[in-house]
């Protein structure tokens, strides 16, 4: 594990969560499907329910994902969200969520 912190489990779940969501969207499965998937899966209700309402917020209020995402502060860090941002600007989202699992793994994000 050379070049890696030690990271809390909260930081590993989380990075769960980007790297699922990367594998489901670079197998061209949409975002709203890879979040009911990854809905499906989840066991933690506090989570289940974070996710049903990123999901909701993109799909009956036409919010981005950045902005879906952006109203669960305490699940995505600022630095998160900026890269969301210009991933969504950019159209860059395997490499921009690449880095975003990287940096929870590697204990830069939180």
């Amino acid at each position: 594990m050379s070049g890696y912190m030690q990271i809390s489990e909260e930081q590993a779940r989380k990075a769960r969560f980007w790297k699922k969501f990367l594998r489901l969207t670079r197998g061209r499965i949409p975002v709203l499907r890879a979040m009911e998937v990854i809905i499906q899966e989840e066991t933690n209700s506090l989570l289940k329910n974070i996710y049903s309402s990123i999901r909701k917020d993109m799909e009956t209020n036409s919010t981005t994902f950045y902005e879906a995402l952006a109203k669960h502060p305490s699940e995505f860090s600022v630095s998160i969200l900026e890269l969301i941002k210009t991933a969504e600007k950019s159209g860059a989202w395997d490499d921009i969520l690449q880095e975003v699992t990287d940096g929870l793994q590697e204990g830069t994000f939180c």
